[in-house]
């Protein structure tokens, strides 16, 4: 009997499946990556190029036109942009608090066009200060 413990050694069908899994755990990494949309503010939006979302206050009720609704909000640092969104105005719009646009900014017509608003309305269940008074 020899004390020569057997060396483990990795077949190349091993070898690939390792290579195969990395792979994937990149891809997947990458493609996640690429699909976040971060918060910024209108002059990061102006800045950035890419889908982003932009957190705001409606500064007034916007219009609808063929179908796509236009409005203007102003970011936490008061900065105002022009939101474009090619769907119907959302129908609880007007008792909106503040709005998350989530898209990019176009600059050929200075606008941020939206692919998805987010409306946040007050809750009715928050207590109502103005009865309480």
């Amino acid at each position: 009997m020899s004390d020569v413990k057997p060396r483990f050694r990795l077949k190349p069908l091993h070898l690939v499946g390792i290579a195969l899994l990395l792979l994937a755990g990149w891809l997947g990494f990458t493609s996640m990556g690429d699909s976040l949309t971060p918060y910024v503010n209108v002059t990061e939006a102006k800045a950035s190029g890419r889908n982003v979302q932009v957190m705001g206050y409606p500064q007034n009720q916007g219009t609808v036109e063929s179908g796509t609704f236009r409005f203007t909000m102003r970011d936490e640092m008061g900065q105002p942009i022009e939101v474009l969104y090619r769907q119907p105005k959302p129908g609880n719009f007007d008792q909106a608090i503040s709005v998350v646009a989530i898209g990019a900014f176009d600059e050929s017509q200075g606008i941020f066009v939206a692919d998805d608003l987010l409306v946040k309305c007050p809750s009715k269940y928050q207590e109502d200060t103005q009865a309480a008074k």
